[in-house]
């Protein structure tokens, strides 16, 4: 347990998958292996032919948070290894390409992942989703915190604790953040995190082509311009 109370009405807010849905997410990352990307290698021409239903797959009403072309949506979770080991994968895209938004959403699906939800959608409200990283890299860690963890943390970053418990126990606009990830990830077969998302329209599938930096970059520039 995460030492957030649960909301009573989170089971009428959420629609909560299978237990056998959380076997298959995070077991499939956007790339096959993307610890394996060596981030700082020279930049270098790749030479794909990008095919829909290889590459990349159509999604569609994907809530932008009022970003505007062009923009990455992420759908993570705090404990799944393959986010950690693409963090620092999605930091390098994003200094490639400073032209990019990020709209991070956590997962939802199962009520692991609502407690960490919860932690991130809160602190997004507070305007502190910069401790992201930082909360990643703590899970890799910990595995799973606890509330002893969890409170060292926002007292290590300064973090109002009275201010994040009120949001993260009562607000209303948490709740519907974690609804609206869960049916995008559920609507549109999204069965894994890490999962990038170009523009709102095209979910980056696992392939065995996409497995440096420059080919992420390769396959987003081209998905820019579709």
């Amino acid at each position: 347990m995460i030492g957030i109370k649960p909301l009573v009405k989170m089971g009428r807010l959420l629609t909560i998958a299978s237990v056998s849905w959380l076997l298959v997410a995070c077991s499939e990352p956007a790339s096959k292996a993307p610890e394996a990307v060596n981030v700082a290698e020279q930049p270098r021409t790749i030479s794909l032919q990008f095919q829909q239903d290889v590459h990349y797959t159509l999604v569609n009403n994907i809530d932008n948070e009022k970003a505007k072309p062009p923009y990455l949506v992420e759908y993570f979770w705090f404990g799944c290894q393959h986010c950690q080991q693409f963090e620092p994968v999605l930091e390098a895209i994003l200094l490639r390409r400073p032209e990019l938004t990020l709209v991070r959403k956590h997962a939802a699906v199962v009520p692991q992942w609502q407690s960490d939800a919860r932690i991130f959608y809160s602190l997004q409200q507070m305007g502190l989703e910069q401790l992201t990283t930082e909360l990643l890299e703590l899970y890799k860690e910990k595995r799973q915190l606890s509330p002893a963890d969890l409170q060292q943390f926002l007292t290590a970053h300064q973090v109002d604790q009275a201010e994040f418990f009120a949001i993260a126990e009562n607000s209303e606009q948490v709740v519907e953040k974690m609804r609206i990830s869960a049916r995008e990830m559920q609507n549109n077969n999204i069965g894994g995190v890490p999962a990038l998302v170009v523009n709102g329209r095209f979910l980056i599938t696992p392939n065995a082509d996409i497995n440096s930096l420059d080919a992420y970059l390769a396959l987003i520039d081209y998905l820019q311009q579709k």
